[in-house]
């Protein structure tokens, strides 16, 4: 199938996610109006790290389609959108470039494992993510949404992707990745890095209190 694409820096989409975008520039204000007009999906793809401008070369070949669920129509045709995250593709040719970037995709799906094969390693993801929340809520002294996980581990894998504070390469990294435990370990791997990283900023922060409060000793009589 052939289908625009939409290269950004930074973003990087998955299936069974929701993204907003703010679409100002006049090609993709173009390209947006066609879809809308046509209820058509477009590819989100990300621009490789430190790219300047799209070529073939610094878009990526493997996104995500989205399909425009929701659409706020503001001035000089600038639209805000809210985008739902479908189906994986990678990209077989470009097509085209003017005057926005189109190419023709095969769309793939992580195989179908049983789930036996992924109930350990979806368990392990579901308790860390919640305990590296729990470190956040405490590091930034602020009550964090509790998000609530998904029972599919497919959609696990791709939701705690999506929402873990990690950098483009990484997230790109996990998008790629074939299958669903694939995934999920590699989740695995990150989350602990997390959570090491937020054991130590709470134990800097405790000891800085500490220090703090030692401050006075006492009037001399």
């Amino acid at each position: 199938m052939e289908i625009p694409l939409f290269p950004l820096p930074n973003l990087v989409l998955f299936p069974q996610v929701a993204v907003p975008l703010h679409i100002f520039e006049d090609r993709y204000k173009l390209m947006i109006s066609r879809c809308i007009d046509q209820t058509d999906v477009f590819g989100l793809v990300l621009l490789r790290d430190g790219a300047e401008q799209e070529s073939e070369e610094t878009i990526h070949r493997v996104g995500v389609t989205a399909r425009i669920v929701e659409v706020e129509r503001l001035k000089d045709h600038r639209l805000n959108i809210l985008c739902a995250g479908e189906t994986r593709f990678r990209i077989v040719e470009f097509t085209g470039s003017l005057p926005y970037w189109t190419a023709e995709v095969e769309l793939f799906e992580d195989p179908r494992e049983e789930e036996e094969d992924v109930h350990d390693v979806y368990d392990e993801v579901s308790l860390l993510y919640r305990k590296a929340m729990d470190l956040t809520a405490r590091v930034k002294e602020m009550e964090i949404p509790k998000l609530e996980l998904p029972a599919s581990p497919l959609a696990l894998s791709y939701v705690v992707s999506y929402v873990l504070d990690l950098n483009a390469p990484t997230k790109q990294q996990l998008l790629e990745a074939i299958s669903t435990n694939d995934r999920l370990n590699l989740l695995v791997k990150e989350l602990r890095t997390q959570i090491e990283d937020l054991q130590q900023q709470l134990s800097r922060k405790g000891l800085a209190h500490k220090a703090g409060s030692n401050g006075d000793l006492g009037k001399p009589r």
